[in-house]
């Protein structure tokens, strides 16, 4: 039986998110809510919205682990290609800072600060464990502020098309 990786069910239910909003969004009901929002930007504020999602997904220890860990790579490898990953990540949204609000996308920059600085953190209380060891670490550290945010996100969505 093949299981779906995490990034495979993040996806689907991102889609679905999406596809359920558009669906939505095609209903009188959507249309009466969003009738200060145009044609235009509505397709934009989805995508924003889809894109943060994806972005803070993304960004999970346990997922980004699996994107940039490499058996052999050296700690302080591994301690750098987080941190950018997560960075890089980020730049490549910033953009969507202009179809959410203002409180929105600070939360989505204080869950990217929080990401980063958990990094450090483990690297700094663990500082005899290898490469290896510190990937099975911060697998295992959660971050609240993604499900916050996420849910926060969520809720902006259904707001604006509801």
């Amino acid at each position: 039986m093949n299981v779906l990786s995490t990034s495979t069910w993040v996806l689907i239910i991102v889609g679905l998110v999406v596809f359920g909003g558009l669906f939505i969004f095609g209903t009188k009901k959507g249309k009466k809510k969003s009738a200060g929002v145009s044609e235009t930007v509505a397709p934009l504020m989805i995508q924003a919205f889809e894109r943060l999602v994806l972005y803070l997904e993304r960004i999970r220890f346990s997922v980004l682990i699996k994107r940039v860990y490499m058996p052999g790579m050296s700690r302080s490898d591994l301690q750098f290609a987080m941190i950018q990953g997560i960075q890089d990540e980020f730049e490549h949204n910033l953009a969507q800072r202009l179809y959410v609000s203002e409180e929105l996308w600070m939360m989505v920059v204080l869950t990217k600060d929080e990401s980063l600085k958990g990094i450090n953190e483990a690297f700094g209380a663990n500082p005899e464990a290898d490469a290896s060891a510190m990937a099975q670490i911060l697998a295992s550290k959660s971050n609240s502020y993604i499900d916050r945010t996420v849910i926060a996100i969520k809720k902006e969505f259904n707001d604006i098309l509801i």
